[in-house]
């Protein structure tokens, strides 16, 4: 962002919350911290095409929400609500963003039977598009006052609500959903910035409250790339929110209708797969949620669509597809929220679980039973950092040095298939390097042969060729960083015959090591056995008398036969 515009902005701010009513912090109740909440998001929904219509409630054909509605959504297990809410259609006086009573008054009785029903709950301001349609430096000085204005208005209206009760900044700030430049990615983390301290100025409950802000688009690539932490006044209450709806090729636009390796018999899949969502959400709780964020999936989902001639095997294909997004997102501690729009028809933007005009019979149960299903799955603590692994009894230094790594221009490290003869199934190649870029940073792996990049395993996300280190770790330029990587026993197989290059773009190698946790390495048969053999308990013996593990000169081996 240009200097100018920040001062100016953060002026606007100033002067705006210096005029509004405050009053001392009240941290009762409030001790929930943004991870906290979204994990305890089991299953969220959209009251969606409702509150942000742009006049009345039930412009775009739903019926006005009833409290009978609420209730069924919570009797079908969803135990979060996230409400759409248009502010500008009801504002008494764009000068001062003050909203219209009756209209406060409404939002807060669907906020009321929400939390009746003991539910979590998001309201926001969507489909404001004198706001999200100008992410531009000549409109950032009146946008980001008027956005304080605005927040200062609900948010003191909603102060003395408890934790269940969260507030989002903003939606899907874009101009016809381009990629974005640096000058609306700055203009979007001004605003983020703006709502953060707009409401924390309230004071009472809201100087702890959990807030959410957005990525540009709500897209978690474009945060990825651009997304800057509002800084806050209180530690562990924000969260960061993106929106899921990929591949929207099968998902939004409906040109495919199977998704996914476990269908890819049945017909054309798209390239973006279940491995591509789990790694995905794994990298945004990597970069985001090790800062101490939240995340949320604010809206997801995948429009009704089929053909007639495999109708059956298409729908419990989109039942596959939300049991698995609501399982990544629940492994991952994110909060999702599945996009409801009262639609059931065949095609694009059909989105609909309840049918709200039937009294909330379910509309789709394939889409209820995958979120369901998802939704039992359990969240998975993030595993400890490694700093320096044990390399283990008869660790193997492939390499030490210090060199950059820049495709053909850099260091393309060959490690013979000779170095992995007889090494177990649990060897690890250990990575040492720091990231050295000005562009983008890359790892990648091959089969020594250069035949194909080969698929291995970081942690809990599973990668072919290419790991992205300032992606999964989060981190910059002079980061550094152990990485332990881990093969299938078949792929293991094939590297045991052409061995390994590494190479890649932005990284300073320093060391490459093998590993193996469990201390055992080599295999052999009975007769490659000589020298000094032990078995485990001690006793020295001439040769291997079945198979198992011994000890040859000090080192663990597999004996697997004669």
């Amino acid at each position: 962002m240009k200097k100018k515009y920040l001062i100016a902005a953060l002026l606007a701010v100033m002067a705006w919350s210096a005029g509004a009513q405050t009053i001392a912090p009240d941290s009762e109740g409030m001790e929930q911290t943004a991870q906290e909440w979204t994990r305890d998001v089991v299953m969220g929904w959209n009251l969606g095409n409702s509150l942000e219509c742009p006049k009345t409630e039930t412009e775009w054909g739903n019926p006005k929400t009833t409290k009978a509605m609420i209730h069924a959504v919570a009797e079908a297990g969803f135990n979060a609500i996230r409400i759409p809410v248009r502010w500008i259609n009801h504002v008494t006086s764009q000068a001062d963003m003050t909203v219209d009573a009756t209209w406060l008054e409404r939002v807060k009785e669907v906020v009321d039977w929400c939390l009746e029903e003991d539910m979590y709950v998001i309201i926001n301001t969507h489909h404001e598009e004198w706001l999200d349609r100008n992410p531009y430096y000549s409109k950032q000085e009146e946008n980001n006052r008027k956005l304080a204005a605005l927040w200062t208005s609900i948010a003191t209206y909603f102060r003395d609500y408890g934790e269940r009760l969260i507030f989002a900044g903003t939606n899907e700030t874009t101009v016809n959903w381009a990629a974005p430049t640096t000058e609306q990615q700055a203009v979007q983390n001004s605003y983020n910035q703006t709502f953060v301290d707009a409401v924390r100025a309230t004071g009472g409950k809201n100087y702890y409250r959990n807030l959410v802000v957005q990525t540009f688009a709500c897209s978690p690539y474009h945060g990825l790339n651009g997304f800057t932490i509002p800084e806050d006044k209180v530690e562990e209450r924000l969260s960061v929110e993106y929106h899921y709806y990929d591949p929207y090729e099968y998902c939004g636009n409906c040109t495919y209708y199977y998704w996914g390796n476990a269908y890819k018999d049945k017909g054309a899949i798209p390239s973006s797969t279940e491995q591509t969502m789990a790694n995905l959400f794994a990298q945004t709780r990597n970069t985001w949620g090790k800062k101490g964020l939240g995340i949320v999936i604010g809206e997801y989902g995948v429009a009704n669509h089929y053909t007639e001639n495999d109708k059956q095997t298409q729908m419990e294909n989109m039942e596959y597809y939300l049991k698995c997004l609501v399982s990544e997102a629940r492994k991952n501690g994110i909060a999702a929220f599945a996009w409801d729009n009262n639609a059931f028809n065949n095609g694009p933007e059909n989105f609909g679980i309840f049918k709200r005009w039937q009294n909330m019979t379910v509309g789709n149960t394939y889409f209820l039973k995958g979120i369901t299903e998802g939704a039992g799955s359990e969240y998975k603590e993030p595993e400890e950092p490694v700093d320096d692994p044990d390399l283990g009894e008869g660790g193997v230094l492939v390499w030490e040095g210090d060199a950059l790594l820049d495709w053909g221009n850099g260091l393309q490290l060959t490690i013979p298939a000779s170095v992995f003869e007889g090494k177990a199934s649990d060897t690890q190649l250990v990575v040492y390097y720091t990231q050295e870029y000005t562009d983008y940073d890359d790892l990648q792996l091959f089969y020594g042969d250069w035949s194909s990049m080969l698929p291995y395993r970081v942690g809990e996300a599973e990668f072919t060729g290419d790991f992205i280190p300032s992606s999964y770790y989060g981190t910059g330029t002079g980061s550094a960083h152990i990485t332990p990587i881990t093969f299938s026993e078949s792929v293991l197989n094939v590297i045991r015959q052409r061995g390994i290059v590494v190479q890649g773009h932005g990284i300073r190698l320093t060391k490459v090591a093998l590993a193996s946790p469990s201390g055992v390495w080599e295999t052999m048969t009975g007769t490659q056995a000589a020298g000094q053999i032990y078995t485990l308990d001690g006793r020295r013996v001439a040769k291997p008398i079945h198979r198992g593990i011994y000890i040859q000169n000090g080192k663990k081996r597999i004996v697997r036969g004669y």
